[in-house]
């Protein structure tokens, strides 16, 4: 099977390297170029335009918003801008239901499919296969697809036909952000009653609370490294994505709170850093300077 992938970012990168360990014939794309090549050097081929993808049999994205994937999937020269040869597009991308059923429909208009298959776990778990998948669409989509998706993920969730997948995958980063800013306003309180924060995290990652999320977390909040595995920018679109589903129909005080405060992160000038500057962020809201532990 010819196997495609788009959009080498944080989590994309280290997916597509390993398809590549796993021994899929694997052609890659990416805006930038200069991305692709350790890819290229370890025997991927490179495709100069998205169009060649269509060539593969599955091809994956992994991209950061609606309008992205729009632009893989219907835009000039995308996967679906001709009629198609019978790609299958996996799209492993956090975005709305709306944007999912709306390339689907013209992907299928057009002789291709896709299906839905967001993905649970941050760039340090995919070396190992650690990922979690969802995915929703046709079942015959997924069985072409299920296979590629095993060499990612030590769990793989067939959930049922349309956009489903969506759904569970914001569902979950709504409990991740609110579990993140947890960790970092109970660490900045640790730290205004003389608790050292590493030794409070590590009590933390050991107990009922670990996770590898929270361990993950925990180490960037000790270091102070808040090198982007999600940004806080990512996670208020997610969480603008949850709030949408919730809206007429539930509250979510705890969903609110995190919202608001990550949007200071983001008017703080922090919206490029990974959600664990949230500690940093309240830290310096309380007039409590931190160090790295």
């Amino acid at each position: 099977m010819r196997v495609g992938f788009v959009g080498l970012g944080n989590m994309g990168r280290p997916m597509a390297e390993r398809l590549l360990a796993s021994g899929w014939d694997l052609t890659v794309y990416n805006r930038t170029r200069s991305k692709a090549a350790p890819l290229v050097e370890a025997g991927a081929r490179f495709a100069a335009t998205m169009g060649e993808l269509r060539d593969c049999d599955v091809v994956i994205s992994m991209v950061g918003t609606d309008d992205d994937l729009r632009a893989v999937a219907l835009g000039p020269g995308g996967v679906f801008d001709v009629p198609s040869s019978g790609v299958l597009l996996v799209d492993c991308s956090t975005v709305s239901a709306e944007a999912s059923d709306e390339v689907a429909a013209a992907a299928r208009a057009v002789g291709g499919d896709v299906l839905a298959a967001p993905v649970a776990g941050g760039p340090s778990v995919i070396a190992d296969g650690r990922l979690a998948i969802v995915c929703s669409g046709t079942r015959s989509a997924y069985q072409r697809a299920e296979a590629v998706l095993e060499s990612l993920a030590h769990r793989v969730i067939y959930a049922g036909e349309g956009a489903v997948s969506r759904h569970v995958k914001i569902l979950h980063n709504l409990i991740v952000a609110v579990i993140a800013h947890a960790v970092a306003e109970v660490s900045v309180l640790g730290e205004a009653i003389g608790v050292a924060r590493a030794d409070l995290l590590e009590f933390v990652c050991a107990g009922a609370a670990g996770s590898p999320f929270i361990r993950y977390k925990s180490e960037q909040m000790k270091s102070l490294d808040f090198t982007a595995a999600f940004t806080a920018a990512l996670m208020v679109k997610d969480i603008d994505l949850g709030q949408a589903l919730a809206e007429g129909r539930v509250d979510t005080p705890l969903v609110d709170h995190t919202h608001a405060t990550l949007n200071d992160v983001v008017a703080a000038g922090l919206g490029d850093k990974d959600i664990a500057a949230l500690v940093a962020h309240l830290a310096d809201r309380n007039g409590i300077k931190l160090e790295p532990q």
